[in-house]
């Protein structure tokens, strides 16, 4: 009996991109520069997007996790925050969620 398994390989994470997400419409740049002088967080840039979400970029791999220390679930003017590492731009692709080795098992006669 053959037995194949495929396996998604997860793109690098980012040490120092974040995304920001379940931001509420109207949340300004200015409004998270707020947010995060009020925490103590450093940062390097923010990129917001019009759909309710943001990229952070810091200086390094602490000062992105104290961030998500801080923000992950933070109750943000009624909406509650979602704060991930960003995946790798610069890798392909293929639209399939990650299956962590032998989930994906078929056994052939």
């Amino acid at each position: 009996m053959k037995t194949i398994t495929m396996v998604n390989k997860i793109p690098p994470i980012s040490a120092n991109k974040l995304y920001l997400g379940n931001l509420p419409k109207e949340t300004t740049e200015s409004n998270l520069r707020q947010l995060f002088s009020e925490h103590n967080l450093s940062y390097t840039n923010i990129l917001l997007k019009p759909d309710g979400y943001a990229f952070v970029e810091c200086a390094d791999q602490s000062a992105a996790d104290k961030i998500i220390d801080k923000l992950q679930c933070f109750n943000f003017n009624g909406s509650q925050l979602v704060v991930e590492p960003t995946f790798s731009t610069t890798g392909k692709r293929t639209g399939m969620p990650f299956v962590p080795e032998g989930k994906w098992t078929r056994k052939f006669r």
